[in-house]
C-alpha cells in the first residue's frame, strides 16, 4: 500500500465505506488512478467469476459488457476455479473496440468461439501484479490459448507503477494502458483497461518483386486527400489544406493534437485483366521534424466503404477504419521523399467484391508532425497514387494440402504447414487469399475473422497465427484458397483444404 497517493487512499476508503453500507460493490473502479491499489476485502473474498456474474449494468465500473462477453465466450467457469489467474478486464469502451475490430455490432452477435479465442489471450495462469515487475521491465507470458501477452512497467513523474499491456516493438496491434491495476480477487488479479489489445506479431515483409519484365503497370491517382483533427473545437472542423496534410499521434496529455490523413482512390477495373499482381500506395513526405537517428512507425489503414466530401469531412463524420493496419513501415526520422505501402490484399479484395473506391487512413506513432503533400500542391507533382501491377508467371509449386483434423470439444485448432504449404519461394513471399470461407466455423488471423477475399501469408501459418474456430455444428468443412507469390504470380488452380470435425 506504500505506493498509494493521498487521492488513491481516499478512494480506497470510499470503496470500503460503500461496501459497509451495502452500496454497489465496485462503483468507484473507473475513478481509480493508474497507481494501482488493493481491491479491498469485498473483492478478495470473491472469485473473478463471482465478481463478473454480479450485475454491473448500473454501477460505475463500466464492466457490464466485458462480463457479458466472458459469459458468452464460455470462459466464465475457468475464472471460477481455485487456480489463480491474471485477467485483463476491458471496460465498455474497450469491448466496443473489440466489437469494431471483429466486425460485429453487439456482444450477443459475436459467435462465442470468436470471443473465447480473443478473451483467452487476455488471461494468464498465476498472479501477476505491477509490483512484481522491475522498473522498465517487460515480461512475455503465455496465455491460456497458447499465444502470448506482454506486461510492461514504466514510470512517470507522479507514478512509479505505470502498467501497459502489449507494448512491444514485435507486435503490430495497439498497446493498452492499464487504468486500474492489481485488483485482487480470491483466485487471481485483474488489470483494467479501456483499450482493446490482442497478440498480433508484425507481418514479415515480402522480398521485393522481380517481375522479369513481363508485367504491365497502371497508375491510379488519389481523388480526395485531407487530414482530420480530434479534440474539442477541432473534431467538427474541416482541414482541407491545399499545401499540406499534417499527421500527428494523439498525445496522452492533449487529445486535440491528434491528426490523421484520409485519402480516397477510385478503383476502375485494370486494363490488363481481372487479377492484380500487386498494389502499392505511394505518398510524399516533405517534413518530419525528427532527427536522422530516430525512426517512426507509419501505417496505412483500410477505411469503411463510405463516401465522403473533401471540404466537409471532419473527425466526427469521417468513415471508420480498421484498427489493424494494411501495411506498416519503419521510417527513418529525417526521410524526405516517396514512401510506399503494400495494400495488395485490400485492393484485391475490393476488386473481388466489385468495390468502386478505397478509403485509406494514414497514422503514425510519434508526437511530432509528419507532413505530406496533397494532390493540389504544385499542380499535383507530389500527389499520392496507387501503382497496380499485372500478375507475372508464378514461382509457386504445390507442396501439400492435407486434411485439418478438429476436435469438436477443443474448438480452436491452428493451421500448420502440414495442412497447407506451397514451395518455390520463401514463406513470407507466399500469400493465400480466401476464395471460399468455412461454413461450420471461422478462419482467423490472430483471432480476427478472415472474410472472403482476405489474405494471409505462409509465414503467418508457420507462426501459428492462422486458426480454424469450430462453431459447434457440422462434421466437416472446407476452405478454398488462391495462392500468389511476391511477384504477384498466381498458382494455376485453387487449393481446397478439407476439415474433419470429430
Amino acid at each position: 500500500m506504500n505506493k498509494l497517493n493521498l487521492y488513491s487512499r481516499a478512494l480506497f476508503l470510499c470503496m470500503y465505506l460503500l461496501t459497509m453500507l451495502s452500496c454497489g460493490k465496485f462503483e468507484l473502479l473507473k475513478n481509480e488512478d493508474s497507481n494501482g491499489s488493493d481491491a479491498g476485502a469485498n473483492l478478495k473474498s470473491q472469485t473473478i467469476q463471482q465478481f463478473l456474474l454480479a450485475d454491473h449494468s448500473s454501477d460505475l465500473s463500466e464492466l457490464d459488457l466485458f462480463a457479458t462477453a466472458v459469459k458468452r465466450s464460455g470462459l466464465m467457469d475457468t475464472l471460477g476455479k481455485s487456480d489463480d489467474y491474471t485477467v485483463v478486464f476491458l471496460s465498455n469502451s474497450g469491448v466496443k473496440q473489440l466489437l469494431s475490430t471483429v466486425g460485429y455490432a453487439t456482444v450477443d452477435a459475436v459467435p462465442p468461439v470468436i470471443l473465447k479465442n480473443l478473451l483467452g489471450d487476455l488471461i494468464i495462469r498465476g498472479k501477476l501484479k505491477s509490483t512484481d515487475l522491475s522498473l522498465n521491465e517487460t515480461r512475455k507470458i503465455e496465455t491460456i490459448n497458447g499465444n502470448y501477452i506482454y506486461y510492461s512497467r514504466t514510470a512517470s513523474t507522479s507514478d512509479q507503477y505505470v502498467l501497459s499491456i502489449n507494448q512491444n516493438p514485435t507486435l503490430g496491434s495497439s498497446s493498452a494502458l492499464v487504468r486500474s491495476q492489481d485488483l485482487e480477487f480470491k483466485n487471481g488479479v485483474a488489470q483494467v483497461t479501456s483499450q482493446f489489445t490482442f497478440y498480433r506479431l508484425l507481418d514479415d515483409k515480402p522480398d521485393d518483386a522481380d517481375p522479369a519484365g513481363n508485367v504491365i503497370t497502371q497508375k491510379i491517382k488519389v481523388a480526395k486527400d485531407v487530414f482530420i483533427r480530434g479534440g474539442s473545437g477541432n473534431s467538427n472542423a474541416n482541414f482541407n489544406d491545399p499545401a499540406t496534410m499534417d499527421l500527428k499521434a494523439i498525445s496522452a496529455a492533449d487529445a486535440t493534437v491528434g491528426r490523421i490523413g484520409v485519402m480516397q482512390y477510385p478503383l476502375d477495373k485494370p486494363t490488363f485483366g481481372d487479377k492484380i499482381g500487386a498494389a502499392r500506395m505511394y505518398v510524399y513526405i516533405y517534413n518530419t521534424g525528427l532527427t536522422p537517428t530516430t525512426t517512426f512507425s507509419f501505417s496505412a489503414h483500410l477505411g469503411e466503404n463510405k463516401d465522403w466530401v473533401e471540404n466537409t469531412i471532419t473527425w466526427n463524420n469521417a468513415p471508420t477504419y480498421n484498427a489493424v493496419p494494411m501495411s506498416t513501415l519503419p521510417i527513418p526520422g529525417a526521410t524526405v521523399g516517396w514512401v510506399s505501402f503494400d495494400i495488395t490484399s485490400a485492393v484485391a479484395q475490393l476488386y473481388a467484391n466489385n468495390g468502386t473506391f478505397i478509403n485509406v487512413f494514414l497514422r503514425h506513432n510519434v508526437d511530432n508532425f509528419i507532413k505530406l503533400r496533397p494532390k493540389e500542391f504544385s499542380d499535383g507533382l507530389f500527389a499520392a497514387y496507387i501503382m497496380l501491377s499485372s500478375p507475372p508467371q508464378t514461382l509457386l509449386k504445390l507442396g501439400q494440402v492435407s486434411v485439418l483434423n478438429v476436435a469438436a470439444a477443443k474448438q480452436i485448432v491452428p493451421l500448420s504447414l502440414t495442412n497447407l504449404k506451397m514451395e518455390g519461394t520463401a514463406d513470407k513471399n507466399i500469400t493465400y487469399t480466401v476464395k471460399q470461407v468455412p461454413v461450420a466455423g471461422f478462419l482467423v488471423k490472430y483471432g480476427i475473422p478472415l472474410a472472403a477475399n482476405a489474405s494471409f501469408s505462409q509465414a503467418d501459418i508457420a507462426k501459428g497465427a492462422i486458426k480454424y474456430l469450430y462453431n459447434g455444428s457440422g462434421t466437416s468443412d472446407q476452405i478454398i484458397f488462391e495462392a500468389r507469390d511476391q511477384n504477384g504470380g498466381y498458382f494455376e488452380s485453387p487449393l481446397k483444404l478439407d476439415i474433419a470435425i470429430q
